[in-house]
């Protein structure tokens, strides 16, 4: 099937792009082939838990055959957790059910041979903590062990109810996320010489570090702000963001998509 824009949809776009930087690449060459221009400045750091902060997620996977299902979060927590997991154990225990939330985390599982399909993936509807929580086999969950591979802190949604819903449930924190140290006025001059007119927004906490480096009211708070979600686009609202748009979710089509429909929406926009 043909796409739905033509490869030049986004002619005329020029796009702050700020997820990490080994979760760039997918999204950039995307927005490139459709003609925008892009400047690629991640808004987050992704690195690895040392130890203490390492030991009770270590504690968990030692006693990885105790638990039901494990859930991961993101791609990062496949990697990571994955690297824990097989330092630790000669093969994954049996017979554990896999959920992800995304479908680049599913695509992530399927390569170390885990079956885990993502909801809402290739259905259009978002692929969240809470599309997750509408699973049938995630409803009723008496008498069942739960591990959430993730990072270090986070929400507290999905756990708060598997744990309404009748389940133990242990995090796995076998990463962390950190903000870039960025210089201020260079990074303001690469927006100004790049004139950026878009800005696509991994997750409220990229929000948040991009807000604070910019001063009250510069004009980025005016262009077009493409966010993962309704949460994180009231979150930029609150911020001063005049134009944030939720994408169906952070995957990398939803995110194109998104754009591609401001473009079409205002075609003259800032370009």
């Amino acid at each position: 099937m043909a796409p739905r824009h033509a490869e030049h949809s986004l002619k005329g776009w020029r796009v702050l792009v700020t997820r990490p930087a080994e979760r760039a690449a997918e999204l950039l060459a995307a927005l490139q082939a459709r003609g925008a221009e892009t400047l690629h400045i991640p808004m987050l750091e992704i690195a690895p838990l040392r130890e203490p902060e390492l030991a009770p997620a270590r504690q968990r996977v030692l006693d990885l055959d105790r638990y039901d299902a494990l859930i991961f979060i993101s791609v990062n927590a496949v990697h990571y957790g994955a690297e824990l997991i097989d330092s630790l154990w000669p093969q994954w225990p049996a017979r554990q059910r896999y959920y992800a939330i995304g479908a680049a985390t599913a695509s992530a599982l399927e390569v170390l041979g885990l079956n885990a399909p993502a909801p809402g993936a290739g259905t259009g509807q978002s692929m969240t903590s809470e599309a997750l929580l509408a699973q049938p086999s995630l409803l009723s969950l008496e008498h069942q062990r739960i591990a959430i591979v993730r990072g270090l802190g986070g929400r507290e949604t999905l756990a708060e109810t598997l744990r309404e819903r009748g389940a133990q449930v242990d995090y796995i924190e076998c990463y962390q996320r950190q903000t870039p140290t960025l210089d201020q006025q260079d990074f303001l001059n690469q927006l100004e010489d790049a004139r950026i007119n878009a800005a696509v927004i991994n997750s409220g906490e990229s929000l948040e570090n991009l807000s604070a480096l910019l001063p009250d009211r510069h004009w980025l708070f005016q262009q077009p702000v493409i966010v993962p979600s309704t949460r994180v686009a009231a979150l930029a609202a609150k911020l001063g963001y005049a134009n944030a748009i939720a994408a169906q979710n952070a995957g990398t089509d939803a995110t194109v998509a998104a754009l591609e429909a401001v473009s079409v929406a205002t075609p003259l926009c800032n370009k």
